[in-house]
């Protein structure tokens, strides 16, 4: 507990460091008329969104429980995404929303080996689906936006790479068990010798059945390629609902612009915060919004990014620290 406070304290300081240098470089009096004057209907429609992210994520584990005839109810996956994006926003590399999630289905009676076969897969599917659109992206919009930001080949280059290094080892780990197994256990001895590891025994055989699970979860994967079409077009519905959101921020505030030239910028910049290691990917996100989207925005950019943080950012750290909060309580008052 102590770790996840320090660590939201930290996303919470570098985020308003970040938004008020940002605001205190623009015009500081225009950024508060557009946000005063922000049509109700577009922010409402923006919140719409967000809760349409959880949702879609949500229905993609239901898919995954169905797959694996767990009772699960698509009312409780909600609040488990609520609260995976609650976690994933304040440790480092987004790392603590699957843990979270594993150790609060526990105490529902779902099994960790379930919990983690459904999570994995999702997990899969999701960083399948994110890199074919990041092609997409940068080959479809690249000629078009670049002329706007600079250094945007670079950068989307980046992203994509990283993520799709993600892809290769996630489909080599589960093409050749025998070949991970023996990396891993290299791995775990480098770590135990740099003394990052203590217990190499423990941790080789923790990983090594971790990975048991990842197999196990790919190759039931494999054989199912009508939940794997469904659970695919749930993470491509959930990602259109986070990547859509600039352009209502925009309509919001009056600015007309190009649907499918801003959707590809804000998932560029999603590909290269991703894997930012300060919790929530706090100060890169709000510099790299304002790197990207400025050319768009102009005078706005103040009020947009405020906008856009609050709702991609901060909409999932209270509703999801309520989901927690209410989780436990909830299990306190079944134990008492």
């Amino acid at each position: 507990m102590k770790r996840s406070k320090r660590n939201f304290l930290i996303a919470l300081s570098l985020s308003v460091v970040i938004i008020v240098v940002i605001l205190g470089a623009t015009d500081f009096r225009k950024s508060i008329s557009y946000l005063l004057n922000a049509k109700p209907l577009w922010i409402t429609l923006i919140f719409g969104l967000s809760i349409g992210s959880w949702f879609f994520e949500s229905l993609t584990l239901k898919i995954f429980a169905v797959m694996r005839s767990l009772s699960v109810p698509l009312t409780y996956l909600f609040k488990i995404t609520v609260i995976g994006t609650f976690f994933n926003g304040i440790t480092p590399f987004s790392s603590g929303g699957q843990p979270a999630q594993i150790v609060i289905m526990q105490r529902r009676n779902i099994s960790v080996g379930e919990s983690t076969a459904m999570l994995v897969s999702r997990f899969l599917v999701y960083q399948s689906v994110i890199t074919v659109l990041g092609v997409i992206a940068i080959f479809g919009a690249y000629p078009v936006v670049s002329g706007k930001i600079s250094n945007l080949a670079v950068l989307s280059i980046f992203g994509f790479l990283i993520n799709s290094a993600v892809l290769f080892f996630l489909v080599l780990f589960s093409l050749s068990p025998r070949f991970t197994a023996k990396a891993i256990s290299v791995i775990v001895k480098i770590l135990g010798w740099l003394r990052i590891v203590k217990n190499v025994g423990l941790a080789t055989e923790k990983s090594l059945k971790e990975l048991g699970f990842f197999h196990s979860s790919m190759s039931e994967l494999m054989k199912r390629p009508l939940v794997l079409i469904l659970a695919s077009l749930a993470t491509l519905a959930q990602l259109i609902c986070m990547i859509s959101i600039p352009y209502f921020v925009a309509l919001s505030m009056g600015i007309e612009m190009n649907y499918f030239e801003i959707t590809a910028v804000q998932l560029i910049l999603f590909l290269v915060v991703s894997l930012i290691p300060t919790p929530g990917a706090s100060g890169v996100s709000e510099g790299g919004y304002l790197l990207f989207f400025r050319p768009f925005f102009g005078e706005s950019i103040g009020a947009a990014l405020l906008v856009w943080r609050f709702f991609s950012y901060y909409v999932n750290i209270i509703f999801g620290g309520l989901a927690t909060a209410h989780e436990i309580g909830f299990k306190s008052k079944l134990r008492s």
